[in-house]
């Protein structure tokens, strides 16, 4: 009779039992997850975890140089444009100004041969492109009537480039002479009125400029060795 009396009694006591026990489960289990919380925003406050992306790379170098202007008289009708481009997948030189008259043999060339030059004042573009832009420069060619009793061609507005030693490239220079035929160099400075001589670089003389030639392509130095950086005058005499 006792034992079955106290069961109810019995019954209640392991109830209160269990449900002391799933409370304090709970309340382990929200203190944990309370100080999870707390240690995980400490971690973000302290150490930011967010990289910004990389810089985009630069572009690639582009350049181009449609080099020196260029006087011609006639009868003399034709000249050879020298360009340079840095980078450019293609170039393409094209006439902006000037009689309609003219040829370009190889536009898509930096270095090219235009021809059927009538009397007046050119200006060509020379453009060079990669993948991802378009950079260009102009020169001046000018056809005029003679001037001397002798032939001239003038090249101006030169550039010096002082590495080693002050020169001036002039490229091919003998293509506008008849063959074997003799001529004569000469220099004037930005704000001079004097032409000095050029001679060859094998010459004895005591002459400041000299020119030396490397296949058809002439090069004109300062024996000087002074840092120049006007834009001086050259003409060819022949």
């Amino acid at each position: 009779m006792n034992g079955i009396c106290n069961w109810p009694v019995l019954k209640i006591l392991i109830l209160l039992i269990m449900k002391k026990i799933i409370n304090a489960l709970l309340v382990v289990i929200v203190t944990v997850s309370l100080t999870n919380m707390s240690c995980t925003e400490e971690h973000i406050d302290q150490n930011p975890t967010f990289t910004p992306p990389p810089p985009p790379p630069p572009p690639p170098p582009l350049g181009v140089d449609a080099r020196m202007n260029i006087t011609i008289e006639s009868p003399v009708n034709f000249a050879f444009l020298n360009g340079e481009s840095i980078g450019a997948a293609n170039a393409k030189w094209e006439k902006i100004t000037g009689p309609a008259s003219y040829l370009l043999m190889s536009p898509d060339s930096v270095k090219t041969k235009v021809t059927n030059l009538e009397k007046g004042i050119y200006t060509f573009k020379l453009s060079a492109t990669n993948s991802t832009r378009t950079v260009n420069d102009t020169m001046t060619l000018i056809v005029q009537d003679p001037t001397s009793v002798n032939k001239q061609i003038f090249f101006w507005n030169l550039n010096w480039s002082c590495v080693m030693e002050c020169g001036i490239p002039i490229g091919d220079v003998l293509s506008y002479l008849p063959p074997n035929t003799p001529f004569t160099l000469y220099l004037r400075r930005e704000f001079s009125s004097v032409w000095e001589l050029i001679v060859p670089e094998s010459s004895s003389s005591t002459a400041r400029f000299v020119y030396f030639i490397s296949g058809n392509q002439f090069s004109i130095y300062d024996t000087s060795n002074i840092e120049l950086s006007d834009h001086p005058e050259i003409k060819i005499v022949f």
